[in-house]
């Protein structure tokens, strides 16, 4: 996609497509799972090394930014990674001391893409796709937009509010009558 044209989260339909012909595979269920558990770029889940992740924490160098964060890896990321094997110092490792390339793992994720008919034409999805899934499923959890800012590691909320701007405003609008409402009731106002 060329520079300046605008992204869209996954579906759930096409993220358990895409985790069903995962399965056969070696390389693409790791990418899928560091993308849409950190919510980080490509490149950056590529450069994760086994020293960078706590057990609980990812530590992550943006490329893009350099920006230093820490995410919080959650509960189903932190158990497929325990099943991972450590064969080398990065998650995706090329051997024991280099990470698998880029361009490798795009193509590898374009075969699924392809096979699961999101690679090109109207209903085309990328893997930075899969940031802009993760910040919207933070947006439908309730989460604040800067707590949501410490995921993604946008410098600005006007960033998230993009990576987020197709969050279901139905449930905001539902969350937020309901915290009124508990709110109103706690102080005994009507």
């Amino acid at each position: 996609m060329a520079r300046g044209q605008t992204y869209e989260p996954w579906p759930e339909n096409k993220l358990l497509a895409f985790e069903a012909v995962c399965e056969e595979h070696s390389v693409e269920p790791i990418i899928y799972e560091l993308a849409i558990g950190t919510g980080q770029r490509l490149g950056d889940c590529i450069s994760m090394k086994w020293d960078d992740f706590d057990s609980e924490y990812m530590k992550v160098v943006q490329e893009k930014t350099s920006a230093k964060i820490q995410v919080y890896c959650p509960t189903r990321l932190q158990r497929f990674l325990e099943t991972i094997p450590r064969n080398g110092t990065f998650i995706l490792a090329k051997n024991r001391t280099q990470h698998m390339g880029k361009r490798q793992v795009q193509k590898r994720v374009e075969d699924i893409r392809k096979a699961i008919g999101v690679l090109s034409g109207q209903g085309r999805l990328a893997p930075h796709g899969w940031r802009y899934t993760a910040a919207t499923q933070l947006a439908d959890a309730g989460v604040d937009m800067r707590d949501i800012q410490t995921v993604t590691g946008h410098k600005t909320l006007s960033m998230v509010q993009k990576y987020t701007a197709q969050a279901n405003p139905k449930a905001a609008s539902r969350r937020a009558q309901t915290a009124r409402e508990q709110s109103r009731n706690e102080t005994g106002k009507r």
